[in-house]
């Protein structure tokens, strides 16, 4: 599986172990936990659970599940990973399935592929239950399910389908979306998008910055819209920041990486304010310099995910399971 269209992978996908810390020689990096079920690039959307310190949740994109695990504890097995949500999804295609989520006010939004026409979709989930983050248990602790439709975006190819999902101060939703949606396809390009979390699925969304391949990677930092985006033939990857009170970049404006195909997968903001890049072709987590724009070394191991506790640590997705790089 691919989260960025039109790159080629190398021959062992990029993938690493969840216990591989040959990228970085100063930095501890622990396994996690080990899940046996996933394959590369089901791992996806890492975030911290609110009001927790060391909870991390993350969808697993085929299975169509958000699930949570305490990372502080030891030994962790499949027996301790709480399943939050579960929705049928489509997934034909490398790119389909669960691609998102985010909470806003007690309540778990997520953007997936739906089954039986294989629209992208953004709902809103029902009770989070005894182990859900927000939620009052009022469901016995049993996996949330849909609620209702925010936005329907039409059609999906198998690949540059998006879905990444993320909640901005004010409480709105920004979706990235690929070129290769029926959205997109109507609109001339991938975007970036603004969305109300209470509105309607025929609701118009408000468009921070388009001309994009695959907008998967991205992350609200501030008041800002920090995106990575894929390339496709000659092009280049692109990383930079939107202005989410004035958005006027596209995705020209962005800076060029200057580097080798990495397929971003993951943009997180770091303890000390700036932000990295998880790469599914390389399968690493990389610092990005704004001046002079590039990358540096590696910091650790990242496939597809990738997000930092109270603490300071830094939890990324692997190829089969999480791991822990210490502060």
């Amino acid at each position: 599986m691919l989260l960025a269209a039109g790159c080629a992978s190398t021959d062992d996908g990029g993938a690493s172990s969840p216990t591989d810390a040959s990228a970085t020689s100063d930095s501890a990096v622990r396994t996690v936990i080990e899940l046996a079920d996933a394959q590369p690039g089901d791992v996806i959307a890492l975030r911290p659970a609110d009001g927790e310190s060391s909870v991390v949740e993350w969808i697993d994109r085929r299975a169509g599940t958000i699930r949570s695990v305490d990372v502080a504890d030891d030994g962790l097995s499949l027996d301790d990973v709480v399943t939050l949500a579960s929705i049928e999804v489509a997934t034909d295609g490398e790119q389909r399935g669960l691609l998102g989520h985010a909470v806003i006010d007690g309540v778990r939004y997520a953007a997936w592929t739906e089954r039986d026409t294989d629209h992208l979709v953004v709902g809103a989930l029902g009770d989070l239950g005894d182990g859900g983050n927000g939620g009052d248990g009022g469901n016995g602790g049993a996996p949330a399910t849909v609620d209702r439709i925010v936005w329907d975006a039409g059609g999906t190819a198998g690949g540059a389908v998006g879905g990444h999902l993320a909640a901005t101060t004010d409480g709105k939703l920004v979706l990235g979306i690929g070129q290769l949606t029926d959205w997109a396809k109507e609109h001339g390009s991938g975007a970036m998008l603004l969305l109300d979390p209470t509105g309607q699925p025929d609701q118009t969304p408000i468009v921070l910055s388009s001309g994009y391949t695959n907008p998967f990677a991205f992350a609200i930092v501030g008041d800002q819209l920090w995106v990575a985006d894929n390339a496709v033939g000659d092009d280049t990857e692109r990383i930079g920041a939107v202005d989410l009170s004035a958005p006027n970049v596209g995705r020209d404006d962005l800076d060029a990486t200057g580097a080798d195909p990495r397929a971003p997968s993951a943009v997180v903001e770091l303890p000390d304010g700036t932000i990295a890049v998880c790469g599914y072709l390389d399968g690493r987590l990389r610092r990005w310099s704004v001046d002079p724009p590039r990358y540096g070394d590696p910091l650790g191991p990242c496939l597809t995910g990738s997000t930092v506790l109270a603490d300071g640590t830094v939890v990324t997705a692997t190829a089969d399971g999480l791991v822990a790089i210490a502060p």
